[in-house]
């Protein structure tokens, strides 16, 4: 009964996280527990349950804070299973192949001038580390999630996160001391940010497509 009670009380406070900001800190367990009517040591057992979910981090002595490491453990968690056993790399860029062209074309109708402009900022960062693989590679992530993000499903970020963070570690690990057509890339990057703004559902599958292409061929 008690983790019954304790997992409804953390999706109820899961709820309550979700409309405050990373990094922000959550009230003390005491005004907490007032405020959902539960007993100190049962709002503990589901502040335990969204740490474990990546949720929040509890530091001794300092309390709660929301944390953005959710993307991180549904990473480790799908890593887990996808290769616990076997080796699922060719399922794994598939899935991801897919899931990035779907949101790709979802955020040519949802996505917002705020959306394209930090495509922008990502692009102008890209361009000024392209000597610098390990950097622009880290950047060339955000630009994706960004992507993920501006198409509005707040399920296609964290799970091309976890996606990149498998695929990356699992099948690419030689992307940071053998640089990628860098220069192809940045084209059609551009050319993703101008078919955003056309809104070119088109445009955007048919430069989608051959971007997976350039990152897979040896140019």
């Amino acid at each position: 009964m008690a983790t019954l009670l304790s997992d409804e009380i953390a999706a109820k406070l899961e709820l309550k996280i979700k409309e405050m900001k990373v990094g922000e800190k959550l009230p003390s367990e005491r005004m907490l527990a007032d405020e959902f009517g539960v007993s100190r040591n049962l709002l503990r057992e589901s502040l335990q349950v969204l740490r474990d979910k990546g949720v929040i981090d509890i530091l001794p002595g300092k309390g709660a804070y929301v944390s953005d490491k959710q993307e991180e453990r549904l990473a480790a968690y799908m890593e887990n299973i996808l290769f616990n056993n076997s080796n699922n790399w060719k399922d794994v860029a598939e899935a991801r192949r897919v899931i990035e062209i779907e949101a790709c074309l979802k955020a040519v109708e949802m996505s917002t001038d705020e959306d394209i402009q930090e495509l922008e900022r990502i692009y102008l960062l890209m361009k000024e580390n392209t000597k610098n693989v390990q950097v622009f590679h880290e950047y060339d992530v955000a630009f994706h999630v960004q992507i993920a993000k501006a198409s509005h499903n707040n399920i296609y970020a964290p799970l091309m996160m976890a996606l990149f963070n498998i695929s990356e570690k699992k099948m690419f690990p030689d992307t940071e001391t053998e640089p990628m057509c860098i220069e192809a890339v940045q084209r059609e990057h551009l050319a993703i940010i101008q078919a955003l703004k056309n809104r070119d559902r088109q445009i955007i599958g048919q430069i989608m497509q051959k971007h997976f292409g350039t990152k897979e061929s040896t140019c």
